[in-house]
């Protein structure tokens, strides 16, 4: 064995794995040898000049499909009987950051009653991304509201890490009843990728408010 390359990244083609050469001291059909591997791999073996072989793949891996492949090199000789050496290489697949985080859900319901307490934890969003190591860390972030005249900065605040929701301030159902904003998750690959996902809000009323008279008039006369 003159090289062995592994780790090899995912999602590129044609990639040498390893190079070797293979030897008999045997003359004639004895010392001539065949080498071969599994057929249900994805790698080819390639014969070269005085009895060098190359491995290679045969097409682009995907890590998150397969992590790891276990090859075994075979080599025969041509002789009567015929002998054999196995020879056992393992080869794993680097991640490479081709898969956006993915939120649980495409859109989230969240309920908070009114004239509730300050910095409250009304709910939470996830995400997973099926990368691993930093590519597969998510960040949460709020994305800037589609209305303009919503004041998503002093409603709520998200925690970037775990995607925790807090409504910042009371709220007023006969002033909001609902609002809705939009969160970000974003990985920490270089580049990194990202999903977004909409979450409403609905504020549920609370008996916070008398009857009112509006008639007759209570400055009036009777």
């Amino acid at each position: 064995m003159s090289a062995l390359t592994s780790p090899i990244p995912e999602n590129s083609p044609e990639i040498v794995v390893a190079v070797f050469s293979v030897s008999d001291p045997d003359s004639g059909n004895n010392g001539k040898t065949i080498s071969s591997i599994q057929e249900d791999l994805p790698f080819l073996l390639k014969p070269s000049v005085k009895n060098f072989y190359t491995l290679v793949t045969e097409r682009a891996l995907d890590r998150e499909a397969r992590a790891e492949y276990n090859i075994t090199l075979t080599v025969t000789d041509m002789g009567t009987p015929r002998l054999k050496t196995e020879h056992n290489i393992t080869v794993q697949i680097s991640d490479v950051n081709d898969n956006a985080p993915t939120f649980t859900q495409t859109s989230y319901t969240l309920f908070v009653r009114e004239n509730n307490s300050p910095a409250l934890h009304i709910g939470s969003v996830s995400a997973t991304d099926r990368d691993s190591g930093t590519n597969a860390q998510v960040t949460y972030s709020l994305l800037p509201p589609q209305d303009p005249h919503l004041p998503l900065a002093s409603l709520v605040s998200i925690n970037a890490d775990n995607g925790h929701l807090f409504a910042l301030r009371s709220l007023d159902y006969e002033a909001l009843q609902a609002f809705e904003f939009r969160v970000g998750a974003t990985d920490r690959g270089s580049p990194a990728l990202s999903r977004e996902a909409l979450v409403r809000v609905l504020v549920l009323d609370a008996n916070d408010n008398s009857p009112f008279v509006l008639y007759p008039l209570q400055n009036g006369s009777a």
